[in-house]
């Protein structure tokens, strides 16, 4: 005899079949949704190009101890990408490091990428000023300095920079790091230690990022210290004291 189900029994096993297929069409539109609410990835490549944010800011023309231009553009993305994906915490310092056959650039001990002579031949430029030149760019697109940075400005100033060297390398900062005349930082009287400066040369437009970590300068007529590599990247080395606006992003 078949055994007949009671008005309840069917009322649960039909709420526990809706439920069932509720969970199913949830999980379903949940994936496609997560799926579609997945930033694009900020690093891109493509035919020996890198772009962050959709702006390109290296392009490769040489293989350089690479078997091809495309192998070479492939490694630097991934290690881009990694740096993107996966930011350091605490003090951030990019830099370069001066070899005899290359220049190697670095986010503290993250290396990115080098420059060789081919590259500086290609680009009519020297090897560190390329390096810097992109590690620059590199730095700009990691801050978000590019476009709709203004919003996050705390304090603008105009004043004098100067810049200090490699005789001072080696020499503890007030920030208690090792200066290096090849890393992205500065000196200042009263900002914070650790502040992130955006500097500005209004003769030709360079912008670069620094990072305080020194007190400075000495002469109360200047506003700032740059490191040497800040004064090369906005063309002011040559000079030695030049007018830079200056906006202190945090």
């Amino acid at each position: 005899m078949p055994i007949r189900m009671s008005y309840l029994e069917k009322l649960i096993k039909g709420m526990s079949i809706s439920f069932i297929l509720s969970l199913v069409i949830f999980i379903f539109s949940y994936s496609v949704f997560a799926a579609q609410s997945i930033p694009t990835r900020l690093v891109t490549r493509n035919s020996g190009m890198i772009y962050i944010n959709g702006r390109r800011v290296m392009r490769i023309r040489h293989s350089g101890e690479y078997s091809s231009i495309d192998e070479r553009t492939e490694k630097i993305y991934k290690r881009l990408s990694d740096l993107f994906d996966h930011p350091p915490s605490g003090a951030i310092n990019f830099y370069v490091k001066p070899e005899s056959r290359q220049v190697k650039a670095f986010c503290n001990q993250k290396f990115l990428f080098s420059v060789y002579p081919s590259d500086a031949s290609l680009n009519n430029s020297e090897m560190v000023d390329l390096a810097l030149l992109w590690l620059n760019q590199i730095q700009m697109e990691f801050y978000r300095l590019y476009d709709g940075y203004e919003g996050r400005v705390v304090n603008k100033i105009i004043g004098l920079a100067s810049w200090y060297g490699p005789r001072f390398s080696g020499r503890e900062t007030a920030g208690e790091e090792v200066f290096n005349a090849y890393a992205f930082t500065a000196a200042h009287r009263t900002l914070p230690i650790g502040s992130i400066l955006l500097v500005s040369n209004p003769d030709n437009g360079k912008k670069v990022v620094v990072r305080v970590n020194d007190r400075g300068p000495r002469s109360k007529s200047r506003e700032i210290d740059l490191s040497m590599a800040a004064a090369k990247a906005i063309g002011i080395q040559q000079i030695g004291v030049d007018n830079v606006t200056i906006e202190v992003i945090r």
